[in-house]
């Protein structure tokens, strides 16, 4: 009939056994929905065993940004979709998401551990020293980046995440899902991890979603340009902010193929006969966002970098 649709959402392990971290994410969920932002709130109480919780969550109706084709206009939308998160997060806060997690562009030096076995697992050297770099430059503005202003970010704005209805000329064309890496961070990280996953997705040599019309290299860039354009139309970011906005979008591209690559080379060595198919969807994003840490470091080593187009005058 016509009635209601929900999603049941499990979470298993150590999440499972944090009430405050969930109850803080259905919490920014409701955030969310209250400021316009169509997002999955909770539609009843959270129920839970010893090793298993489940929340009832309502349905949010859309496809996976994922599936439509990235042209430059729609790209400008979803940042623009990005800054309404933005605001509605800016003066929401809980204190289950004060928390140390890897994925948080603060925490990006902790990858520098995983980082020096990069070689040792067979990652070519000019990759690693890509990550190197990126740890290089992030250390050299570690002072100035503790001083950004702090609010609760998303912590995961890519396509997958963000659902489309329409063409997304509309406000409510627009969903967001998946607040499993929200935190309290940096502002500008949700901006820069938009804008990175953005040249990963432009970066995905199979990609046949891309709706530029140049070479890869400023396809990327182009994209990322596009993305952050539309996101300070909806969300004024400081200039120190715009100024790290390059160097933190690299850590994140740093840390998912840091990360992706680990991943990858355990589970190879847990089971050396693995199919192709699955080598590679484990490294689906992993070397795109090589590709991408590579355009990134480029195109931010004159100064300003690629960011410099899209910030208003």
């Amino acid at each position: 009939g016509g009635g209601n649709a929900y999603v049941l959402k499990a979470h298993n392990g150590v999440e499972a056994r944090d009430a405050a971290l969930l109850d803080a994410q259905s919490a920014l969920f409701a955030r969310l929905s209250e400021r316009g932002v169509r997002a999955p709130t909770e539609a009843r109480p959270r129920v839970s065993s010893s090793t298993t919780s489940y929340r009832l969550l309502d349905w949010v109706d859309g496809d996976v940004l994922s599936k439509a084709e990235a042209t430059p206009a729609l790209l400008e939308r979803s940042g623009a979709f990005l800054g309404r998160i933005r605001q509605a997060l800016d003066d929401f806060d809980e204190e289950a998401l004060h928390r140390t997690h890897l994925w948080d562009p603060r925490q990006f030096l902790a990858v520098a551990t995983f980082s020096q076995k990069l070689t040792g697992m067979g990652c070519d050297a000019a990759r690693a020293a890509l990550v190197h770099r990126a740890i290089e430059n992030y250390e050299a503005r570690s002072a100035a980046f503790a001083e950004l202003p702090r609010a609760v970010c998303h912590g995961d704005y890519n396509d997958a995440n963000v659902l489309l209805r329409g063409d997304g000329d509309l406000d409510d064309d627009w969903g967001v899902l998946d607040v499993g890496d929200a935190v309290h961070s940096w502002r500008v990280n949700d901006v820069a991890i938009g804008a990175a996953y953005v040249m990963v997705t432009l970066c995905t040599k199979e990609n046949a979603r891309s709706g530029f019309l140049l070479e890869d290299k400023f396809c990327a860039l182009e994209g990322a340009r596009a993305f952050v354009r539309g996101a300070l139309r909806e969300c004024a970011l400081e200039p120190a902010e715009l100024e790290a906005l390059p160097h933190i979008a690299a850590a994140r591209l740093a840390t998912s193929f840091t990360l992706g690559w680990y991943s990858y080379r355990e589970s190879l060595a847990a089971n050396p006969d693995m199919p192709q198919d699955r080598r590679d969807y484990l490294l689906h994003h992993a070397l795109p966002a090589g590709d991408a840490l590579r355009l990134c470091l480029e195109a931010t080593a004159g100064g300003e970098g690629w960011i410099a187009d899209a910030a208003p005058p």
